[in-house]
């Protein structure tokens, strides 16, 4: 009855692991920028912002993972929309399918760490197995944290893996490890592809980040621990054979895959290139190489090789560097082992003493001290009181439910939770219109369902600014503006000002924003305007601006316009609607707010989109 109990209780709690993946909170813009802002960019070919790491020279984040765990599933999406169009349906390319896209794709690696709980706490506590694993599903850690795609979230998917993969190999009585007519002598050997495996991941681990390294260094000790100085290795010689032979396989796993990755980055970042007959290497150069591999030694290599995990290392030896990206005291280690962990750090305590001094040997070079730098530690939280959960008190699970559903709450439903819809609002306000027309000075179009067609050469440019103000940054890749779209008469400019001066938004809107222009009546919520420039010797160009802010932010000290409603005014239009007139206060940079339109909940209060238009006295 209990195990049924637990059973059903997991997979509720993967269904609300599914559900908090979706939700919109915006934990740290890390989570798109450090994958899928770039391989929107390399993959859909959108304009997007490229973090230092990846344009500093030397570069220090290897692109192997994002494309492993963030690309595939964008090129996915991207041949199920040729087909998609192909046979007469709409764009299913959008901000929102991208958005659910990567969330779902960490989501499902996710659960390499509920198999590695489940395996470890099966084989040391098999009586209270399924009730570690309920406390590992119900964490929010896991149920925010581990469904956005962090490397963090990466880094302990690997260290879960790669513990995993130790204790299959080197527990003698492990189930999968028994097959039929093997010895005793052969079930204490690390079987070959399990220590290949396990090389590969620790390669994979570094290239992810280079905490991996510290991480799963106790893991390291204990493998070589087992091969080497174990009891069953206490009566094998140390020759190459005996001792050294269940060493190969995990080597070459780590330099099998250590090689693959430098060598991706390397050509990805353009500091090597691949030749063949003393041109560059191409996809029908492959199949030549195929069908006379005799001709691989005309094969060249030309330029330099990237290892990310190094120039990451040297990075972060420069105190300058470090400084540049915030340093925090030590201590705030104890405080966000505590904000991710909770109840649980109680039970742990003691027992992790190890990781606490851990957590003060990488405090030492650790920048940006945050609570996600800690997430590949939630496997040993968890496994670690496994013997002592079936004796904990109800109390016990009453606030860890509570504890857990708080931090739901505001990581997955409040903390910045707007910018994501407003991205998905943006991307069908600059890029899906229709049926526009030119009426006095301004263009005029209506609200459409597929992405507007672009022109080269265009009659008239139509051209949105977008400014971000008081916000997390803005993750290009979810307006889905195509670089291809550059120069054609379909503009989008965006502009992150985040925590600048307000001086600098108005400095911005002045040049965007002349005043007193023509005046504009017709505001309907399915219709886009654009007024001309008229500070351009281009007659001929159109442009709106869009200010996306939080309702809180305070305007006093630079006024943009206050209105008191929208009044219907004049007769019915063909359509029985009343023309609207904006009712205004100041003539200011008067503005249509969106959000009384369509209300974005966001960060505990309401986020607002402006549409700055000028109006005349």
């Amino acid at each position: 009855m209990a195990r049924g109990f637990n059973n059903i209780a997991y997979i509720s709690l993967c269904i609300l692991r599914f559900w908090c993946a979706s939700l919109p909170g915006y934990v740290h813009p890390d989570e798109f920028f450090q994958s899928p802002e770039i391989m929107g960019g390399d993959v859909l070919g959108y304009e997007v912002f490229r973090p230092w790491e990846f344009v500093q020279s030397p570069q220090c984040r290897s692109i192997v993972i994002p494309a492993m765990t963030i690309g595939i599933p964008f090129q996915v999406l991207k041949i199920l929309n040729t087909w998609a169009t192909k046979f007469g349906f709409n764009d299913i390319l959008n901000s929102h399918s991208i958005f659910i896209t990567e969330r779902i794709s960490i989501f499902i690696l996710s659960f390499g760490i509920d198999y590695t709980a489940y395996t470890i706490a099966q084989l040391f506590y098999p009586n209270n197995a399924l009730r570690s694993l309920l406390v590992f599903a119900s964490s929010y850690v896991v149920l925010i944290f581990n469904t956005r795609p962090f490397s963090n979230s990466v880094e302990s998917i690997l260290l879960a893996l790669a513990f995993c993969v130790y204790v299959k190999g080197s527990t003698p009585k492990f189930p999968l490890r028994q097959q039929h007519g093997d010895s005793s002598t052969d079930k204490d050997e690390f079987p070959v592809n399990l220590a290949f495996l396990f090389g590969c991941i620790v390669a994979l681990g570094s290239f992810t980040r280079i905490t991996f390294i510290l991480y799963a260094f106790p893991i390291g000790l204990a493998f070589l621990h087992h091969i080497f100085l174990s009891a069953r290795a206490q009566g094998k010689s140390w020759c190459v054979y005996s001792k050294f032979s269940e060493l190969l396989p995990a080597c070459l796993g780590l330099i099998m895959t250590t090689v693959i990755c430098v060598l991706a980055d390397s050509l990805y970042f353009g500091a090597l290139n691949i030749t063949f007959s003393g041109t560059l290497l191409d996809k029908d150069h492959i199949f030549e190489l195929l069908r006379n591999p005799m001709k691989f030694v005309e094969i060249g290599w030309h330029g330099n090789l990237i290892i990310t995990p190094l120039n990451n290392f040297a990075y972060n030896l420069d105190s300058n560097n470090l400084s540049q990206h915030g340093l925090h005291p030590r201590y705030l280690h104890i405080y966000n082992f505590v904000l991710l962990f909770g109840p649980l750090t109680l039970l742990t305590m003691k027992d992790l003493q190890f990781s606490v001094n851990f957590m003060r040997l990488i405090s030492k070079r650790t920048y940006k001290t945050e609570a996600r730098f800690l997430l590949p530690l939630l496997l040993p939280v968890i496994i670690v009181p496994s013997d002592r959960l079936h004796k904990l008190h109800m109390s016990f699970w009453t606030i860890w439910a509570v504890f857990n559903l708080v931090f739901i709450a505001i990581f997955g439903g409040l903390h910045q939770a707007g910018i994501v819809p407003i991205m998905q609002k943006l991307q069908n306000q600059a890029l899906r219109f229709k049926k526009c027309e030119e009426l006095s000075g301004y263009f005029q179009c209506e609200l459409g369902k597929k992405f507007f067609i672009p022109v080269s050469d265009p009659t008239e440019t139509l051209t949105t600014n977008i400014i971000f103000y008081k916000t997390y940054m803005p993750p290009r890749h979810l307006l889905g503006y195509p670089k291809a779209w550059r120069g054609t008469n379909i503009q989008v400019n965006v502009y992150d000002l985040a925590g600048s001066p307000l001086s600098d938004l108005e400095n911005l809107i002045t040049k965007q924003v002349p005043s007193k222009s023509s005046l504009t009546e017709n505001l309907w919520r399915e219709q886009i305007i654009f007024q001309q420039n008229k500070n351009s010797n281009n007659s001929r160009i159109f442009e709106r601006t869009l200010l996306v802010t939080p309702s809180t932010t305070d305007f006093s000290p630079f006024f943009i316009g206050t209105y008191n409603e929208l009044t219907s005014i004049g007769d019915d239009d063909n359509n029985g609607k009343k023309r609207m007139k904006l009712k205004l206060i100041e003539q200011h940079w008067p503005h249509v707010n969106f959000d009384h339109l369509d209300r974005i909940f966001a960060k505990g209060m309401y986020l607002n989109v402006y549409l700055l238009v000028s109006f005349s006295d």
